[in-house]
């Protein structure tokens, strides 16, 4: 079985096109890789009173989640390993403590606090004790980049689906809220 290491083309790929700033696909589309973003709170209560004073109701407001869900097809005749997605967490949103996964056990996640410089499962940042620098579990709202890592083969025509949540910091239940920035490219079916 002959096989490709798509690492470099994949991460180039997600380098070049920032999933803050791309549009939903159709399903039947044809590109090796498609990256979709979900706000899973659209339609809700605070959603439609927004609405109601005259807003967008797919706005991104305080406290929504957003799925982003990153979705590769071999196109390629033959099998391929070590596939690898990288993918930053959009300015202005934080990293959902947990909900970074793949559809295969053999995908590793690895997360990065240093804008991707390094990764690791279980990102470490200094903190000063009583005047001592320690090493201490950084928050996952300090997570600025994900990456999934798939160890085993994927058959030609074959997806592989990786998927995290980001929160728009905020009180949720704020009476005057105002769509972010973010937001306005991380709505609904972006």
């Amino acid at each position: 079985m002959r096989g490709y290491n798509l690492a470099a083309a994949l991460t180039g790929a997600l380098l070049l096109a920032s999933s803050a700033n791309l549009r939903a696909q159709d399903a039947q589309d044809s590109r090796p890789l498609v990256v979709t973003a979900e706000n899973l709170m659209a339609g809700d209560q605070r959603h439609q009173d927004y609405e109601a004073r005259g807003g967008d109701p797919e706005a991104l407001l305080p406290g929504d989640v957003v799925l982003y869900r990153l979705r590769f097809t071999n196109q390629r005749p033959d099998s391929v390993r070590q596939v690898v997605f990288q993918n930053a967490v959009p300015a202005g949103l934080e990293y959902v403590a947990g909900s970074a996964g793949a559809d295969r056990a053999d995908v590793t996640v690895e997360f990065s606090v240093d804008g991707g410089a390094t990764y690791t499962a279980a990102p470490q940042t200094e903190v000063m004790v009583e005047g001592r620098p320690e090493m201490r579990p950084a928050p996952p709202e300090t997570y600025t980049h994900i990456r999934w890592t798939l160890s085993g083969w994927l058959a030609s025509q074959a997806e592989l689906t990786a998927e995290y949540r980001a929160r728009l910091p905020g009180d949720e239940g704020g009476a005057d809220e105002t769509p972010s920035e973010t937001g306005d490219a991380a709505q609904s079916g972006v």
